[in-house]
């Protein structure tokens, strides 16, 4: 290409890169004003190779495509302020000529080697934008490289350039601004709906990738008990990555932003020791707080492949998407909150429908004896249990048993227990072999840190004496007529805690007058306002001062001690008590 173009060329340029401004649409936009500046130039200093350097992130960094022969970009170049030729030229926003015969910079070769090259500064309102970078004259010239000539003709064609190029990254600002406030007004119209967290957090970095590219992105929440950082949801990490490096307040740089509440940009993580390595291919990072009434509750956090690929853009950009996540995540955790105390109070309901269905519907009746039991279940259903069980005609059985833990594994734990200290009552064990038996069924069929607390014993009616063997249990208060307090302690360890456990059963004979209490622990332990427990010495006080009362009456007035020692803050676990009261055998009661 021999043929310099003409005044009329000149004007004719002008006209066809400011054409090119309104002529491409979309976000191609400014790549294809920035391809077409660069195809006339080259005609205009007939070069082998033209391109324009657009500053970026506040002039740190110039950027231009690479295009294969088909004209089609391949990639993108990135230069540094004051590296190599164009990043020189922004720094110093100076014409630069460079021949074959003249000295070059030692990194002026770094994207293209060339034998001669001609940079022309573009400025906007005063400061350099953009460079033009020219190399290789060819033609006749090529020998002593670009002429004055060239530099005249490139002057003129940069200043249609620059209007060109102010023009357009104005309309690129004006429709990314646009666009965001119009993904921003989307997310909020989504996250007004019906939303668990993860599908909240999934509207988000949806919607976040339409107006910021990440390679991995993550949202996590501070745990104000332990201060650790829990990822909450993330895409594009490995499986479990946050759990290896064990993040917490203040490590890394997701924990230097949930410690001191600022956003941070990275340009490149290899070079700021804060950085926790859980992507390798990691090399840029933005993180803003998540910020709720003034508190830090946690990071919205992205990640790039790329070298300084976020700015102040992204980052006020990001802090809004913060703002909506943060409210957005307080509303679900509200909703999963309600949903899972629903499904709490749905499973207490359950399990007390399992443990009332286990108590006796009444006490029996029998001469000689005043029998009286109740469980006044707490809100959190535990695992209390009495009974009256008719072994025989002459025999009854008293049973009371407290198993460890709340709710339904508790009532179906007790369900077992019952089902299998029924079925050995009736082989007519000694109740000695019925609680190793029922010790070995539960050890097998239970996890270690479940077990059962139980006195379980039978009453010959007829010979008024009481066998009885206690596993663990509260000890049952006996107080004879003569105001003596016995304590029935012998038995063995708590069911299901060893597999070869033995028990030993004791008789025990009763007489007119006397008082047996058998109770769970939520009797002795209720705690008064101070927070002292009622205790064992309190509880015998109690039965003393009620003892020429009739068993109801006896069973009432302890519940109502214990109920009112407890005082406003109420009952802290179920009150679960059995009372028995000697009659005289002649006492038609």
């Amino acid at each position: 290409m021999s043929d310099h173009p003409t005044e009329s060329t000149l004007a004719a340029i002008a006209d066809t890169v400011s054409a090119g401004v309104t002529s491409a649409a979309g976000p191609s936009r400014l790549d294809s004003l920035l391809d077409t500046a660069a195809r006339h130039c080259r005609r205009l200093v007939d070069c082998r190779l033209a391109r324009v350097w657009l500053a970026r992130r506040g002039g740190r960094r110039l950027v231009t495509q690479l295009r294969g022969e088909d004209g089609a970009a391949v990639a993108e170049l990135r230069l540094l302020r004051g590296e190599s030729l164009a990043g020189r030229v922004l720094a110093d926003p100076k014409v630069m000529r460079l021949a074959p015969s003249d000295p070059r910079p030692s990194d002026a070769t770094r994207h293209a080697d060339f034998r001669s090259a001609l940079l022309v500064p573009l400025f906007r309102r005063g400061a350099a934008f953009a460079v033009i970078e020219c190399l290789d004259r060819q033609g006749a010239a090529a020998a002593e490289g670009f002429t004055d000539v060239d530099v005249e003709r490139l002057g003129v064609a940069s200043e249609a350039i620059a209007i060109a190029l102010d023009h357009a990254l104005l309309t690129e600002e004006i429709e990314r601004r646009v666009h965001e406030k119009e993904v921003l007004l989307e997310i909020t119209k989504t996250l007004s709906g019906p939303l668990d967290l993860d599908a909240v957090i999934a509207a988000i970095f949806e919607s976040l990738r339409e107006v910021v590219q990440y390679d991995a992105a993550a949202v996590y929440l501070v745990n104000r008990k332990t201060l650790a950082i829990e990822r909450v949801s993330g895409v594009g990490f490995g499986t479990g990555a946050a759990e290896v490096f064990n993040l917490r307040v203040g490590v890394g740089l997701v924990g230097w932003v949930a410690k001191t509440g600022e956003a941070v940009i990275v340009p490149d993580v290899r070079a700021d020791s804060r950085y926790v390595a859980e992507r390798p291919s990691t090399r840029s990072e933005i993180a803003a707080p998540l910020v709720l009434r003034g508190k830090t509750i946690g990071v919205f956090n992205l990640e790039s492949d790329s070298e300084d690929a976020y700015h102040e853009g992204h980052l006020e950009l990001l802090t809004s998407f913060a703002a909506q996540a943060a409210v957005a995540i307080e509303r679900a955790q509200l909703t999963r909150e309600l949903v899972d105390q629903r499904r709490l109070e749905r499973e207490l309901a359950i399990a007390r429908e399992i443990q009332e269905s286990f108590l006796p519907k009444r006490a029996p009746q029998v001469t000689g004896f005043e029998f009286a039991g109740t469980a006044l279940t707490h809100t959190q259903v535990g695992g209390d249990y009495y009974d009256f069980i008719r072994v025989s005609d002459g025999r009854l059985g008293l049973a009371i048993a407290d198993v460890s833990g709340k709710g339904i594994p508790a009532a179906i734990l007790m369900a077992g227990f019952r089902m299998s200290l029924l079925a050995e009552i009736r082989n007519d064990f000694a109740i000695r072999a019925v609680m190793r038996k029922v010790n070995s069924l539960l050890h097998e069929s239970t996890d270690r840190d479940k077990f059962v607390t139980a006195f379980y014993s039978v009453l010959d009616l007829k010979n008024r004496v009481l066998i009885y063997s206690n596993a663990g249990h509260n000890p049952p208060i006996l107080l004879r007529q003569n105001g003596e307090v016995e304590l029935l302690t012998d038995g063995g360890v708590a069911l299901g805690v060893l597999r070869e456990a033995e028990y030993e059963d004791r008789p025990f004979p009763l007489r007119d007058g006397d008082v047996l209490v058998l109770y769970t622990d939520g009797v002795t332990e209720a705690e008064g306002p101070m927070g002292e427990q009622f205790g064992t010495t309190r509880l015998e006080h109690t039965i003393a001062a009620l003892r020429e009362r009739g068993a109801q009456e006896i069973l009432d007035g302890i519940v109502r001690a214990v109920l009112d020692w407890c005082g406003e803050r109420g009952q802290n676990d179920d009150l679960t008590l059995m009372v028995v009261k000697v009659r005289p055998q002649a006492d038609s009661r």
